[in-house]
């Protein structure tokens, strides 16, 4: 009887842990799919990588962000008391999120067999400066919007092609997308395949080359 007991307490317990797993939202940097790989005064960036067919726990958002999505997937979200959201996702797509005017908690899960692969870059410095910088007028840079802390660009650069990027008041964010890509400041040059990302504080003039296949990347220009 007293070993039927402890199992059925035990059997509670668990129940009980898992529970609270599910409902108690986590800080998103420590959620295990979301790992911190760059942390300064601008920003926090998020490497979050999911599995095929796993789930995160249930986190929560609350400073504004960009995602940059870097992997084809079906994927699906849910925000705590609202129905699911399926939806897909490609290379280069990047949304802006003011999680920082509305918080959220959610869980996002991989429906497909291969990595769903994104990038969550947190905007911390408080507060933004106004534009103290100009905007890339580059045949191979294109803006695609603009807040508050950040102007955010799609960079398409064609085999051997190169973009300079003059040095400014704004600090810069670069991640490559598809392709193999250079970038060089103050003789300093990273070699940066998908995935890949490089931090540039204020005034670094930057010079971004490609291989022979060319390359896209997303430059976030932080105020």
């Amino acid at each position: 009887m007293k070993n039927i007991i402890l199992l059925l307490l035990g059997f509670s317990l668990s129940n009980q842990l898992l529970a609270q797993s599910v409902s108690v939202p986590v800080p998103v940097r420590d959620e295990p799919h979301h790992k911190v790989v760059l942390e300064n005064d601008y920003v926090r960036l998020i490497n979050v990588l999911i599995p095929g067919h796993d789930t995160t726990l249930v986190h929560r958002h609350a400073a504004a962000s960009v995602i940059v999505y870097l992997s084809d997937n079906n994927i699906g979200a849910q925000i705590v008391g609202e129905k699911p959201v399926l939806s897909e996702s490609s290379p280069g797509q990047i949304n802006y999120a003011a999680y920082d005017l509305k918080p959220i908690n959610h869980r996002v899960w991989n429906r497909d067999n291969t990595p769903y692969h994104v990038m969550d870059i947190e905007l911390v410095r408080k507060p933004p400066y106004g534009d103290s910088c100009q905007l890339i007028t580059d045949n191979s840079a294109h803006l695609q919007w603009r807040q508050k802390e950040v102007r955010t660009y799609k960079l398409k650069l064609g085999p051997g092609n190169q973009l300079h990027i003059p040095e400014s008041n704004c600090a810069h964010l670069l991640i490559t997308v598809t392709g193999i890509l250079t970038a060089t400041s103050n003789a300093h040059m990273h070699t940066m395949q998908a995935g890949g990302y490089v931090f540039f504080p204020p005034q670094s003039p930057i010079d971004l080359g490609s291989m022979k296949d060319g390359g896209d990347a997303i430059l976030l220009e932080l105020k």
